[in-house]
């Protein structure tokens, strides 16, 4: 007789949590929710699966650790199968931390590495214009997040243009749509694109891999190569992709980046008013006072307006006749200076300073000669000594005196007759000539 779904979960479950029971289980955690019953509901996978895993709101709000995404985690708890479902589900007694996820660890090296490199410096970050014209957004053209950023952008900046460039904001290979369109925009006249202050990358919140085409490398330095400021707006205020460290703006939220873009339209407004009315303030005092200071003029008892200027006149005149008087004095005096240059210069004074010099130049010629002789003679006179003292001690001087040389065979000089033997052969040398002989 066939089982019905009921008596076949049933007797899953029972077999599950008999043969299974309760077990210790790693993995990373992926999608992860939290209901509003207090009840939290993830998945547990690893290279290969995944398992449902429930964590009840009574062992969750005991617990000091903190579940998010790409956390790696050691579970213990019991495997069963909801009946509700008739799914496999692990009910989690309680967790403990076990490591990084891969895609964290993956995430963690390649932030290290491009820091390493200076793509993170807050020097190579580019202001954004302060009143924009244009912005171009990078984003998925369905969905909240293009609607809310329009939206926000004719609240606060209904003057700009704004440019729509439709990405995939998720999925493999989503990363290559998004350089491909910093690229674009970045070169406008290239690629016959609109010309844009800025962009915006944008996209709503979502798991680790659902924003894990903003993590990758391509597109980290495809916004540092991008010749436009680029703003990242990804996900949620607690979520921070790599894209967020290497572009010029950070944005918590998508609206957040339009917010932090732009100014206040309202704002402009109010700020526009008050300075109109303060120099509406301004020019209005300005002429009361003109018209005060015109009607004191007119009421003077001043026969003509000239009258004024005849105090400034008479000093004009005192200050040209001080500069004339000084003009002439200066003038003099240079002249005087000439004529004593003249006199220093003449031929007579020229002349005799030239022959004094000649005839210091002729005696120091003639101190050199004596001086250079002199030298010569002491040092002369040192070489002979030298060579005769070279001479004296010549062998060949002693030679020449009537002396021999005697030497042993073995080339010794033979210097005492107790060391020769009889029948030992000597070689002798005299100042001509060389000969043997035998001792006896």
């Amino acid at each position: 007789m066939p089982l019905s779904v009921t008596e076949l979960v049933c007797r899953l479950k029972q077999a599950v949590e008999v043969n299974i029971g309760e077990q210790s289980v790693t993995g990373e955690i992926g999608s992860c929710k939290t209901a509003s019953s207090g009840h939290i509901y993830f998945t547990l996978k690893d290279a290969h699966c995944q398992l449902q895993c429930a964590l009840y709101a009574f062992r969750a709000r005991s617990m000091r650790l903190q579940l998010r995404e790409g956390m790696q985690v050691e579970l213990r708890g019991k495997a069963t199968v909801w009946e509700g479902r008739g799914a496999l589900q692990f009910i989690v007694d309680s967790v403990r931390e076990a490591g990084i996820g891969t895609l964290q660890q993956q995430f963690e090296a390649l932030k290290a590495r491009l820091a390493a490199e200076g793509l993170f410096d807050a020097t190579r970050k580019r202001p954004l214009p302060r009143f924009p014209q244009s912005v171009a957004l990078v984003t998925s053209a369905t969905g909240a997040v293009i609607q809310d950023m329009r939206h926000r952008l004719e609240q606060r900046a209904p003057w700009m243009q704004v440019y729509l460039y439709p990405v995939q904001v998720q999925g493999k290979g989503a990363e290559l749509g998004i350089v491909r369109a910093l690229e674009q925009l970045g070169n406008p006249d290239r690629y016959g694109m609109p010309a844009a202050d800025y962009i915006i990358i944008a996209r709503g919140g979502g798991s680790l891999e659902d924003l894990w085409c903003f993590n990758e490398e391509v597109l980290a330095r495809a916004i540092a190569a991008c010749p436009v400021p680029v703003v990242s707006a990804v996900g949620h205020e607690t979520d921070f992709t790599i894209a967020d460290f290497v572009a010029d703006l950070r944005a918590p939220t998508p609206t957040a980046a339009i917010e932090l873009t732009t100014p206040d339209a309202a704002e402009l407004r109010a700020r526009l008013a008050a300075t109109g009315q303060h120099l509406r303030q301004q020019l209005t005092r300005s002429l009361q006072m003109a018209r005060l200071r015109l009607k004191l003029v007119q009421q003077s008892r001043l026969g003509n307006p000239l009258e004024l200027l005849a105090p400034y006149q008479q000093q004009l005149d005192s200050l040209t006749e001080d500069l004339h008087t000084t003009l002439q004095t200066r003038l003099q005096q240079e002249r005087s200076r000439l004529s004593l240059c003249r006199a220093r210069l003449s031929s007579s004074a020229v002349l005799q300073r030239i022959r004094h010099a000649a005839t210091q130049l002729q005696h120091k010629h003639q101190l050199l000669l004596h001086n250079l002789h002199t030298r010569l003679a002491s040092h002369h006179a040192r070489l002979e000594n030298l060579a005769a003292r070279i001479t004296a001690a010549s062998p060949q001087n002693a030679l020449d005196r009537g002396f021999a040389l005697v030497s042993t065979p073995d080339g010794r000089l033979a210097r005492n007759a107790a060391d020769l033997a009889t029948g030992d052969q000597l070689h002798i040398r005299l100042a001509r000539g060389e000969t043997t002989a035998t001792v006896n």
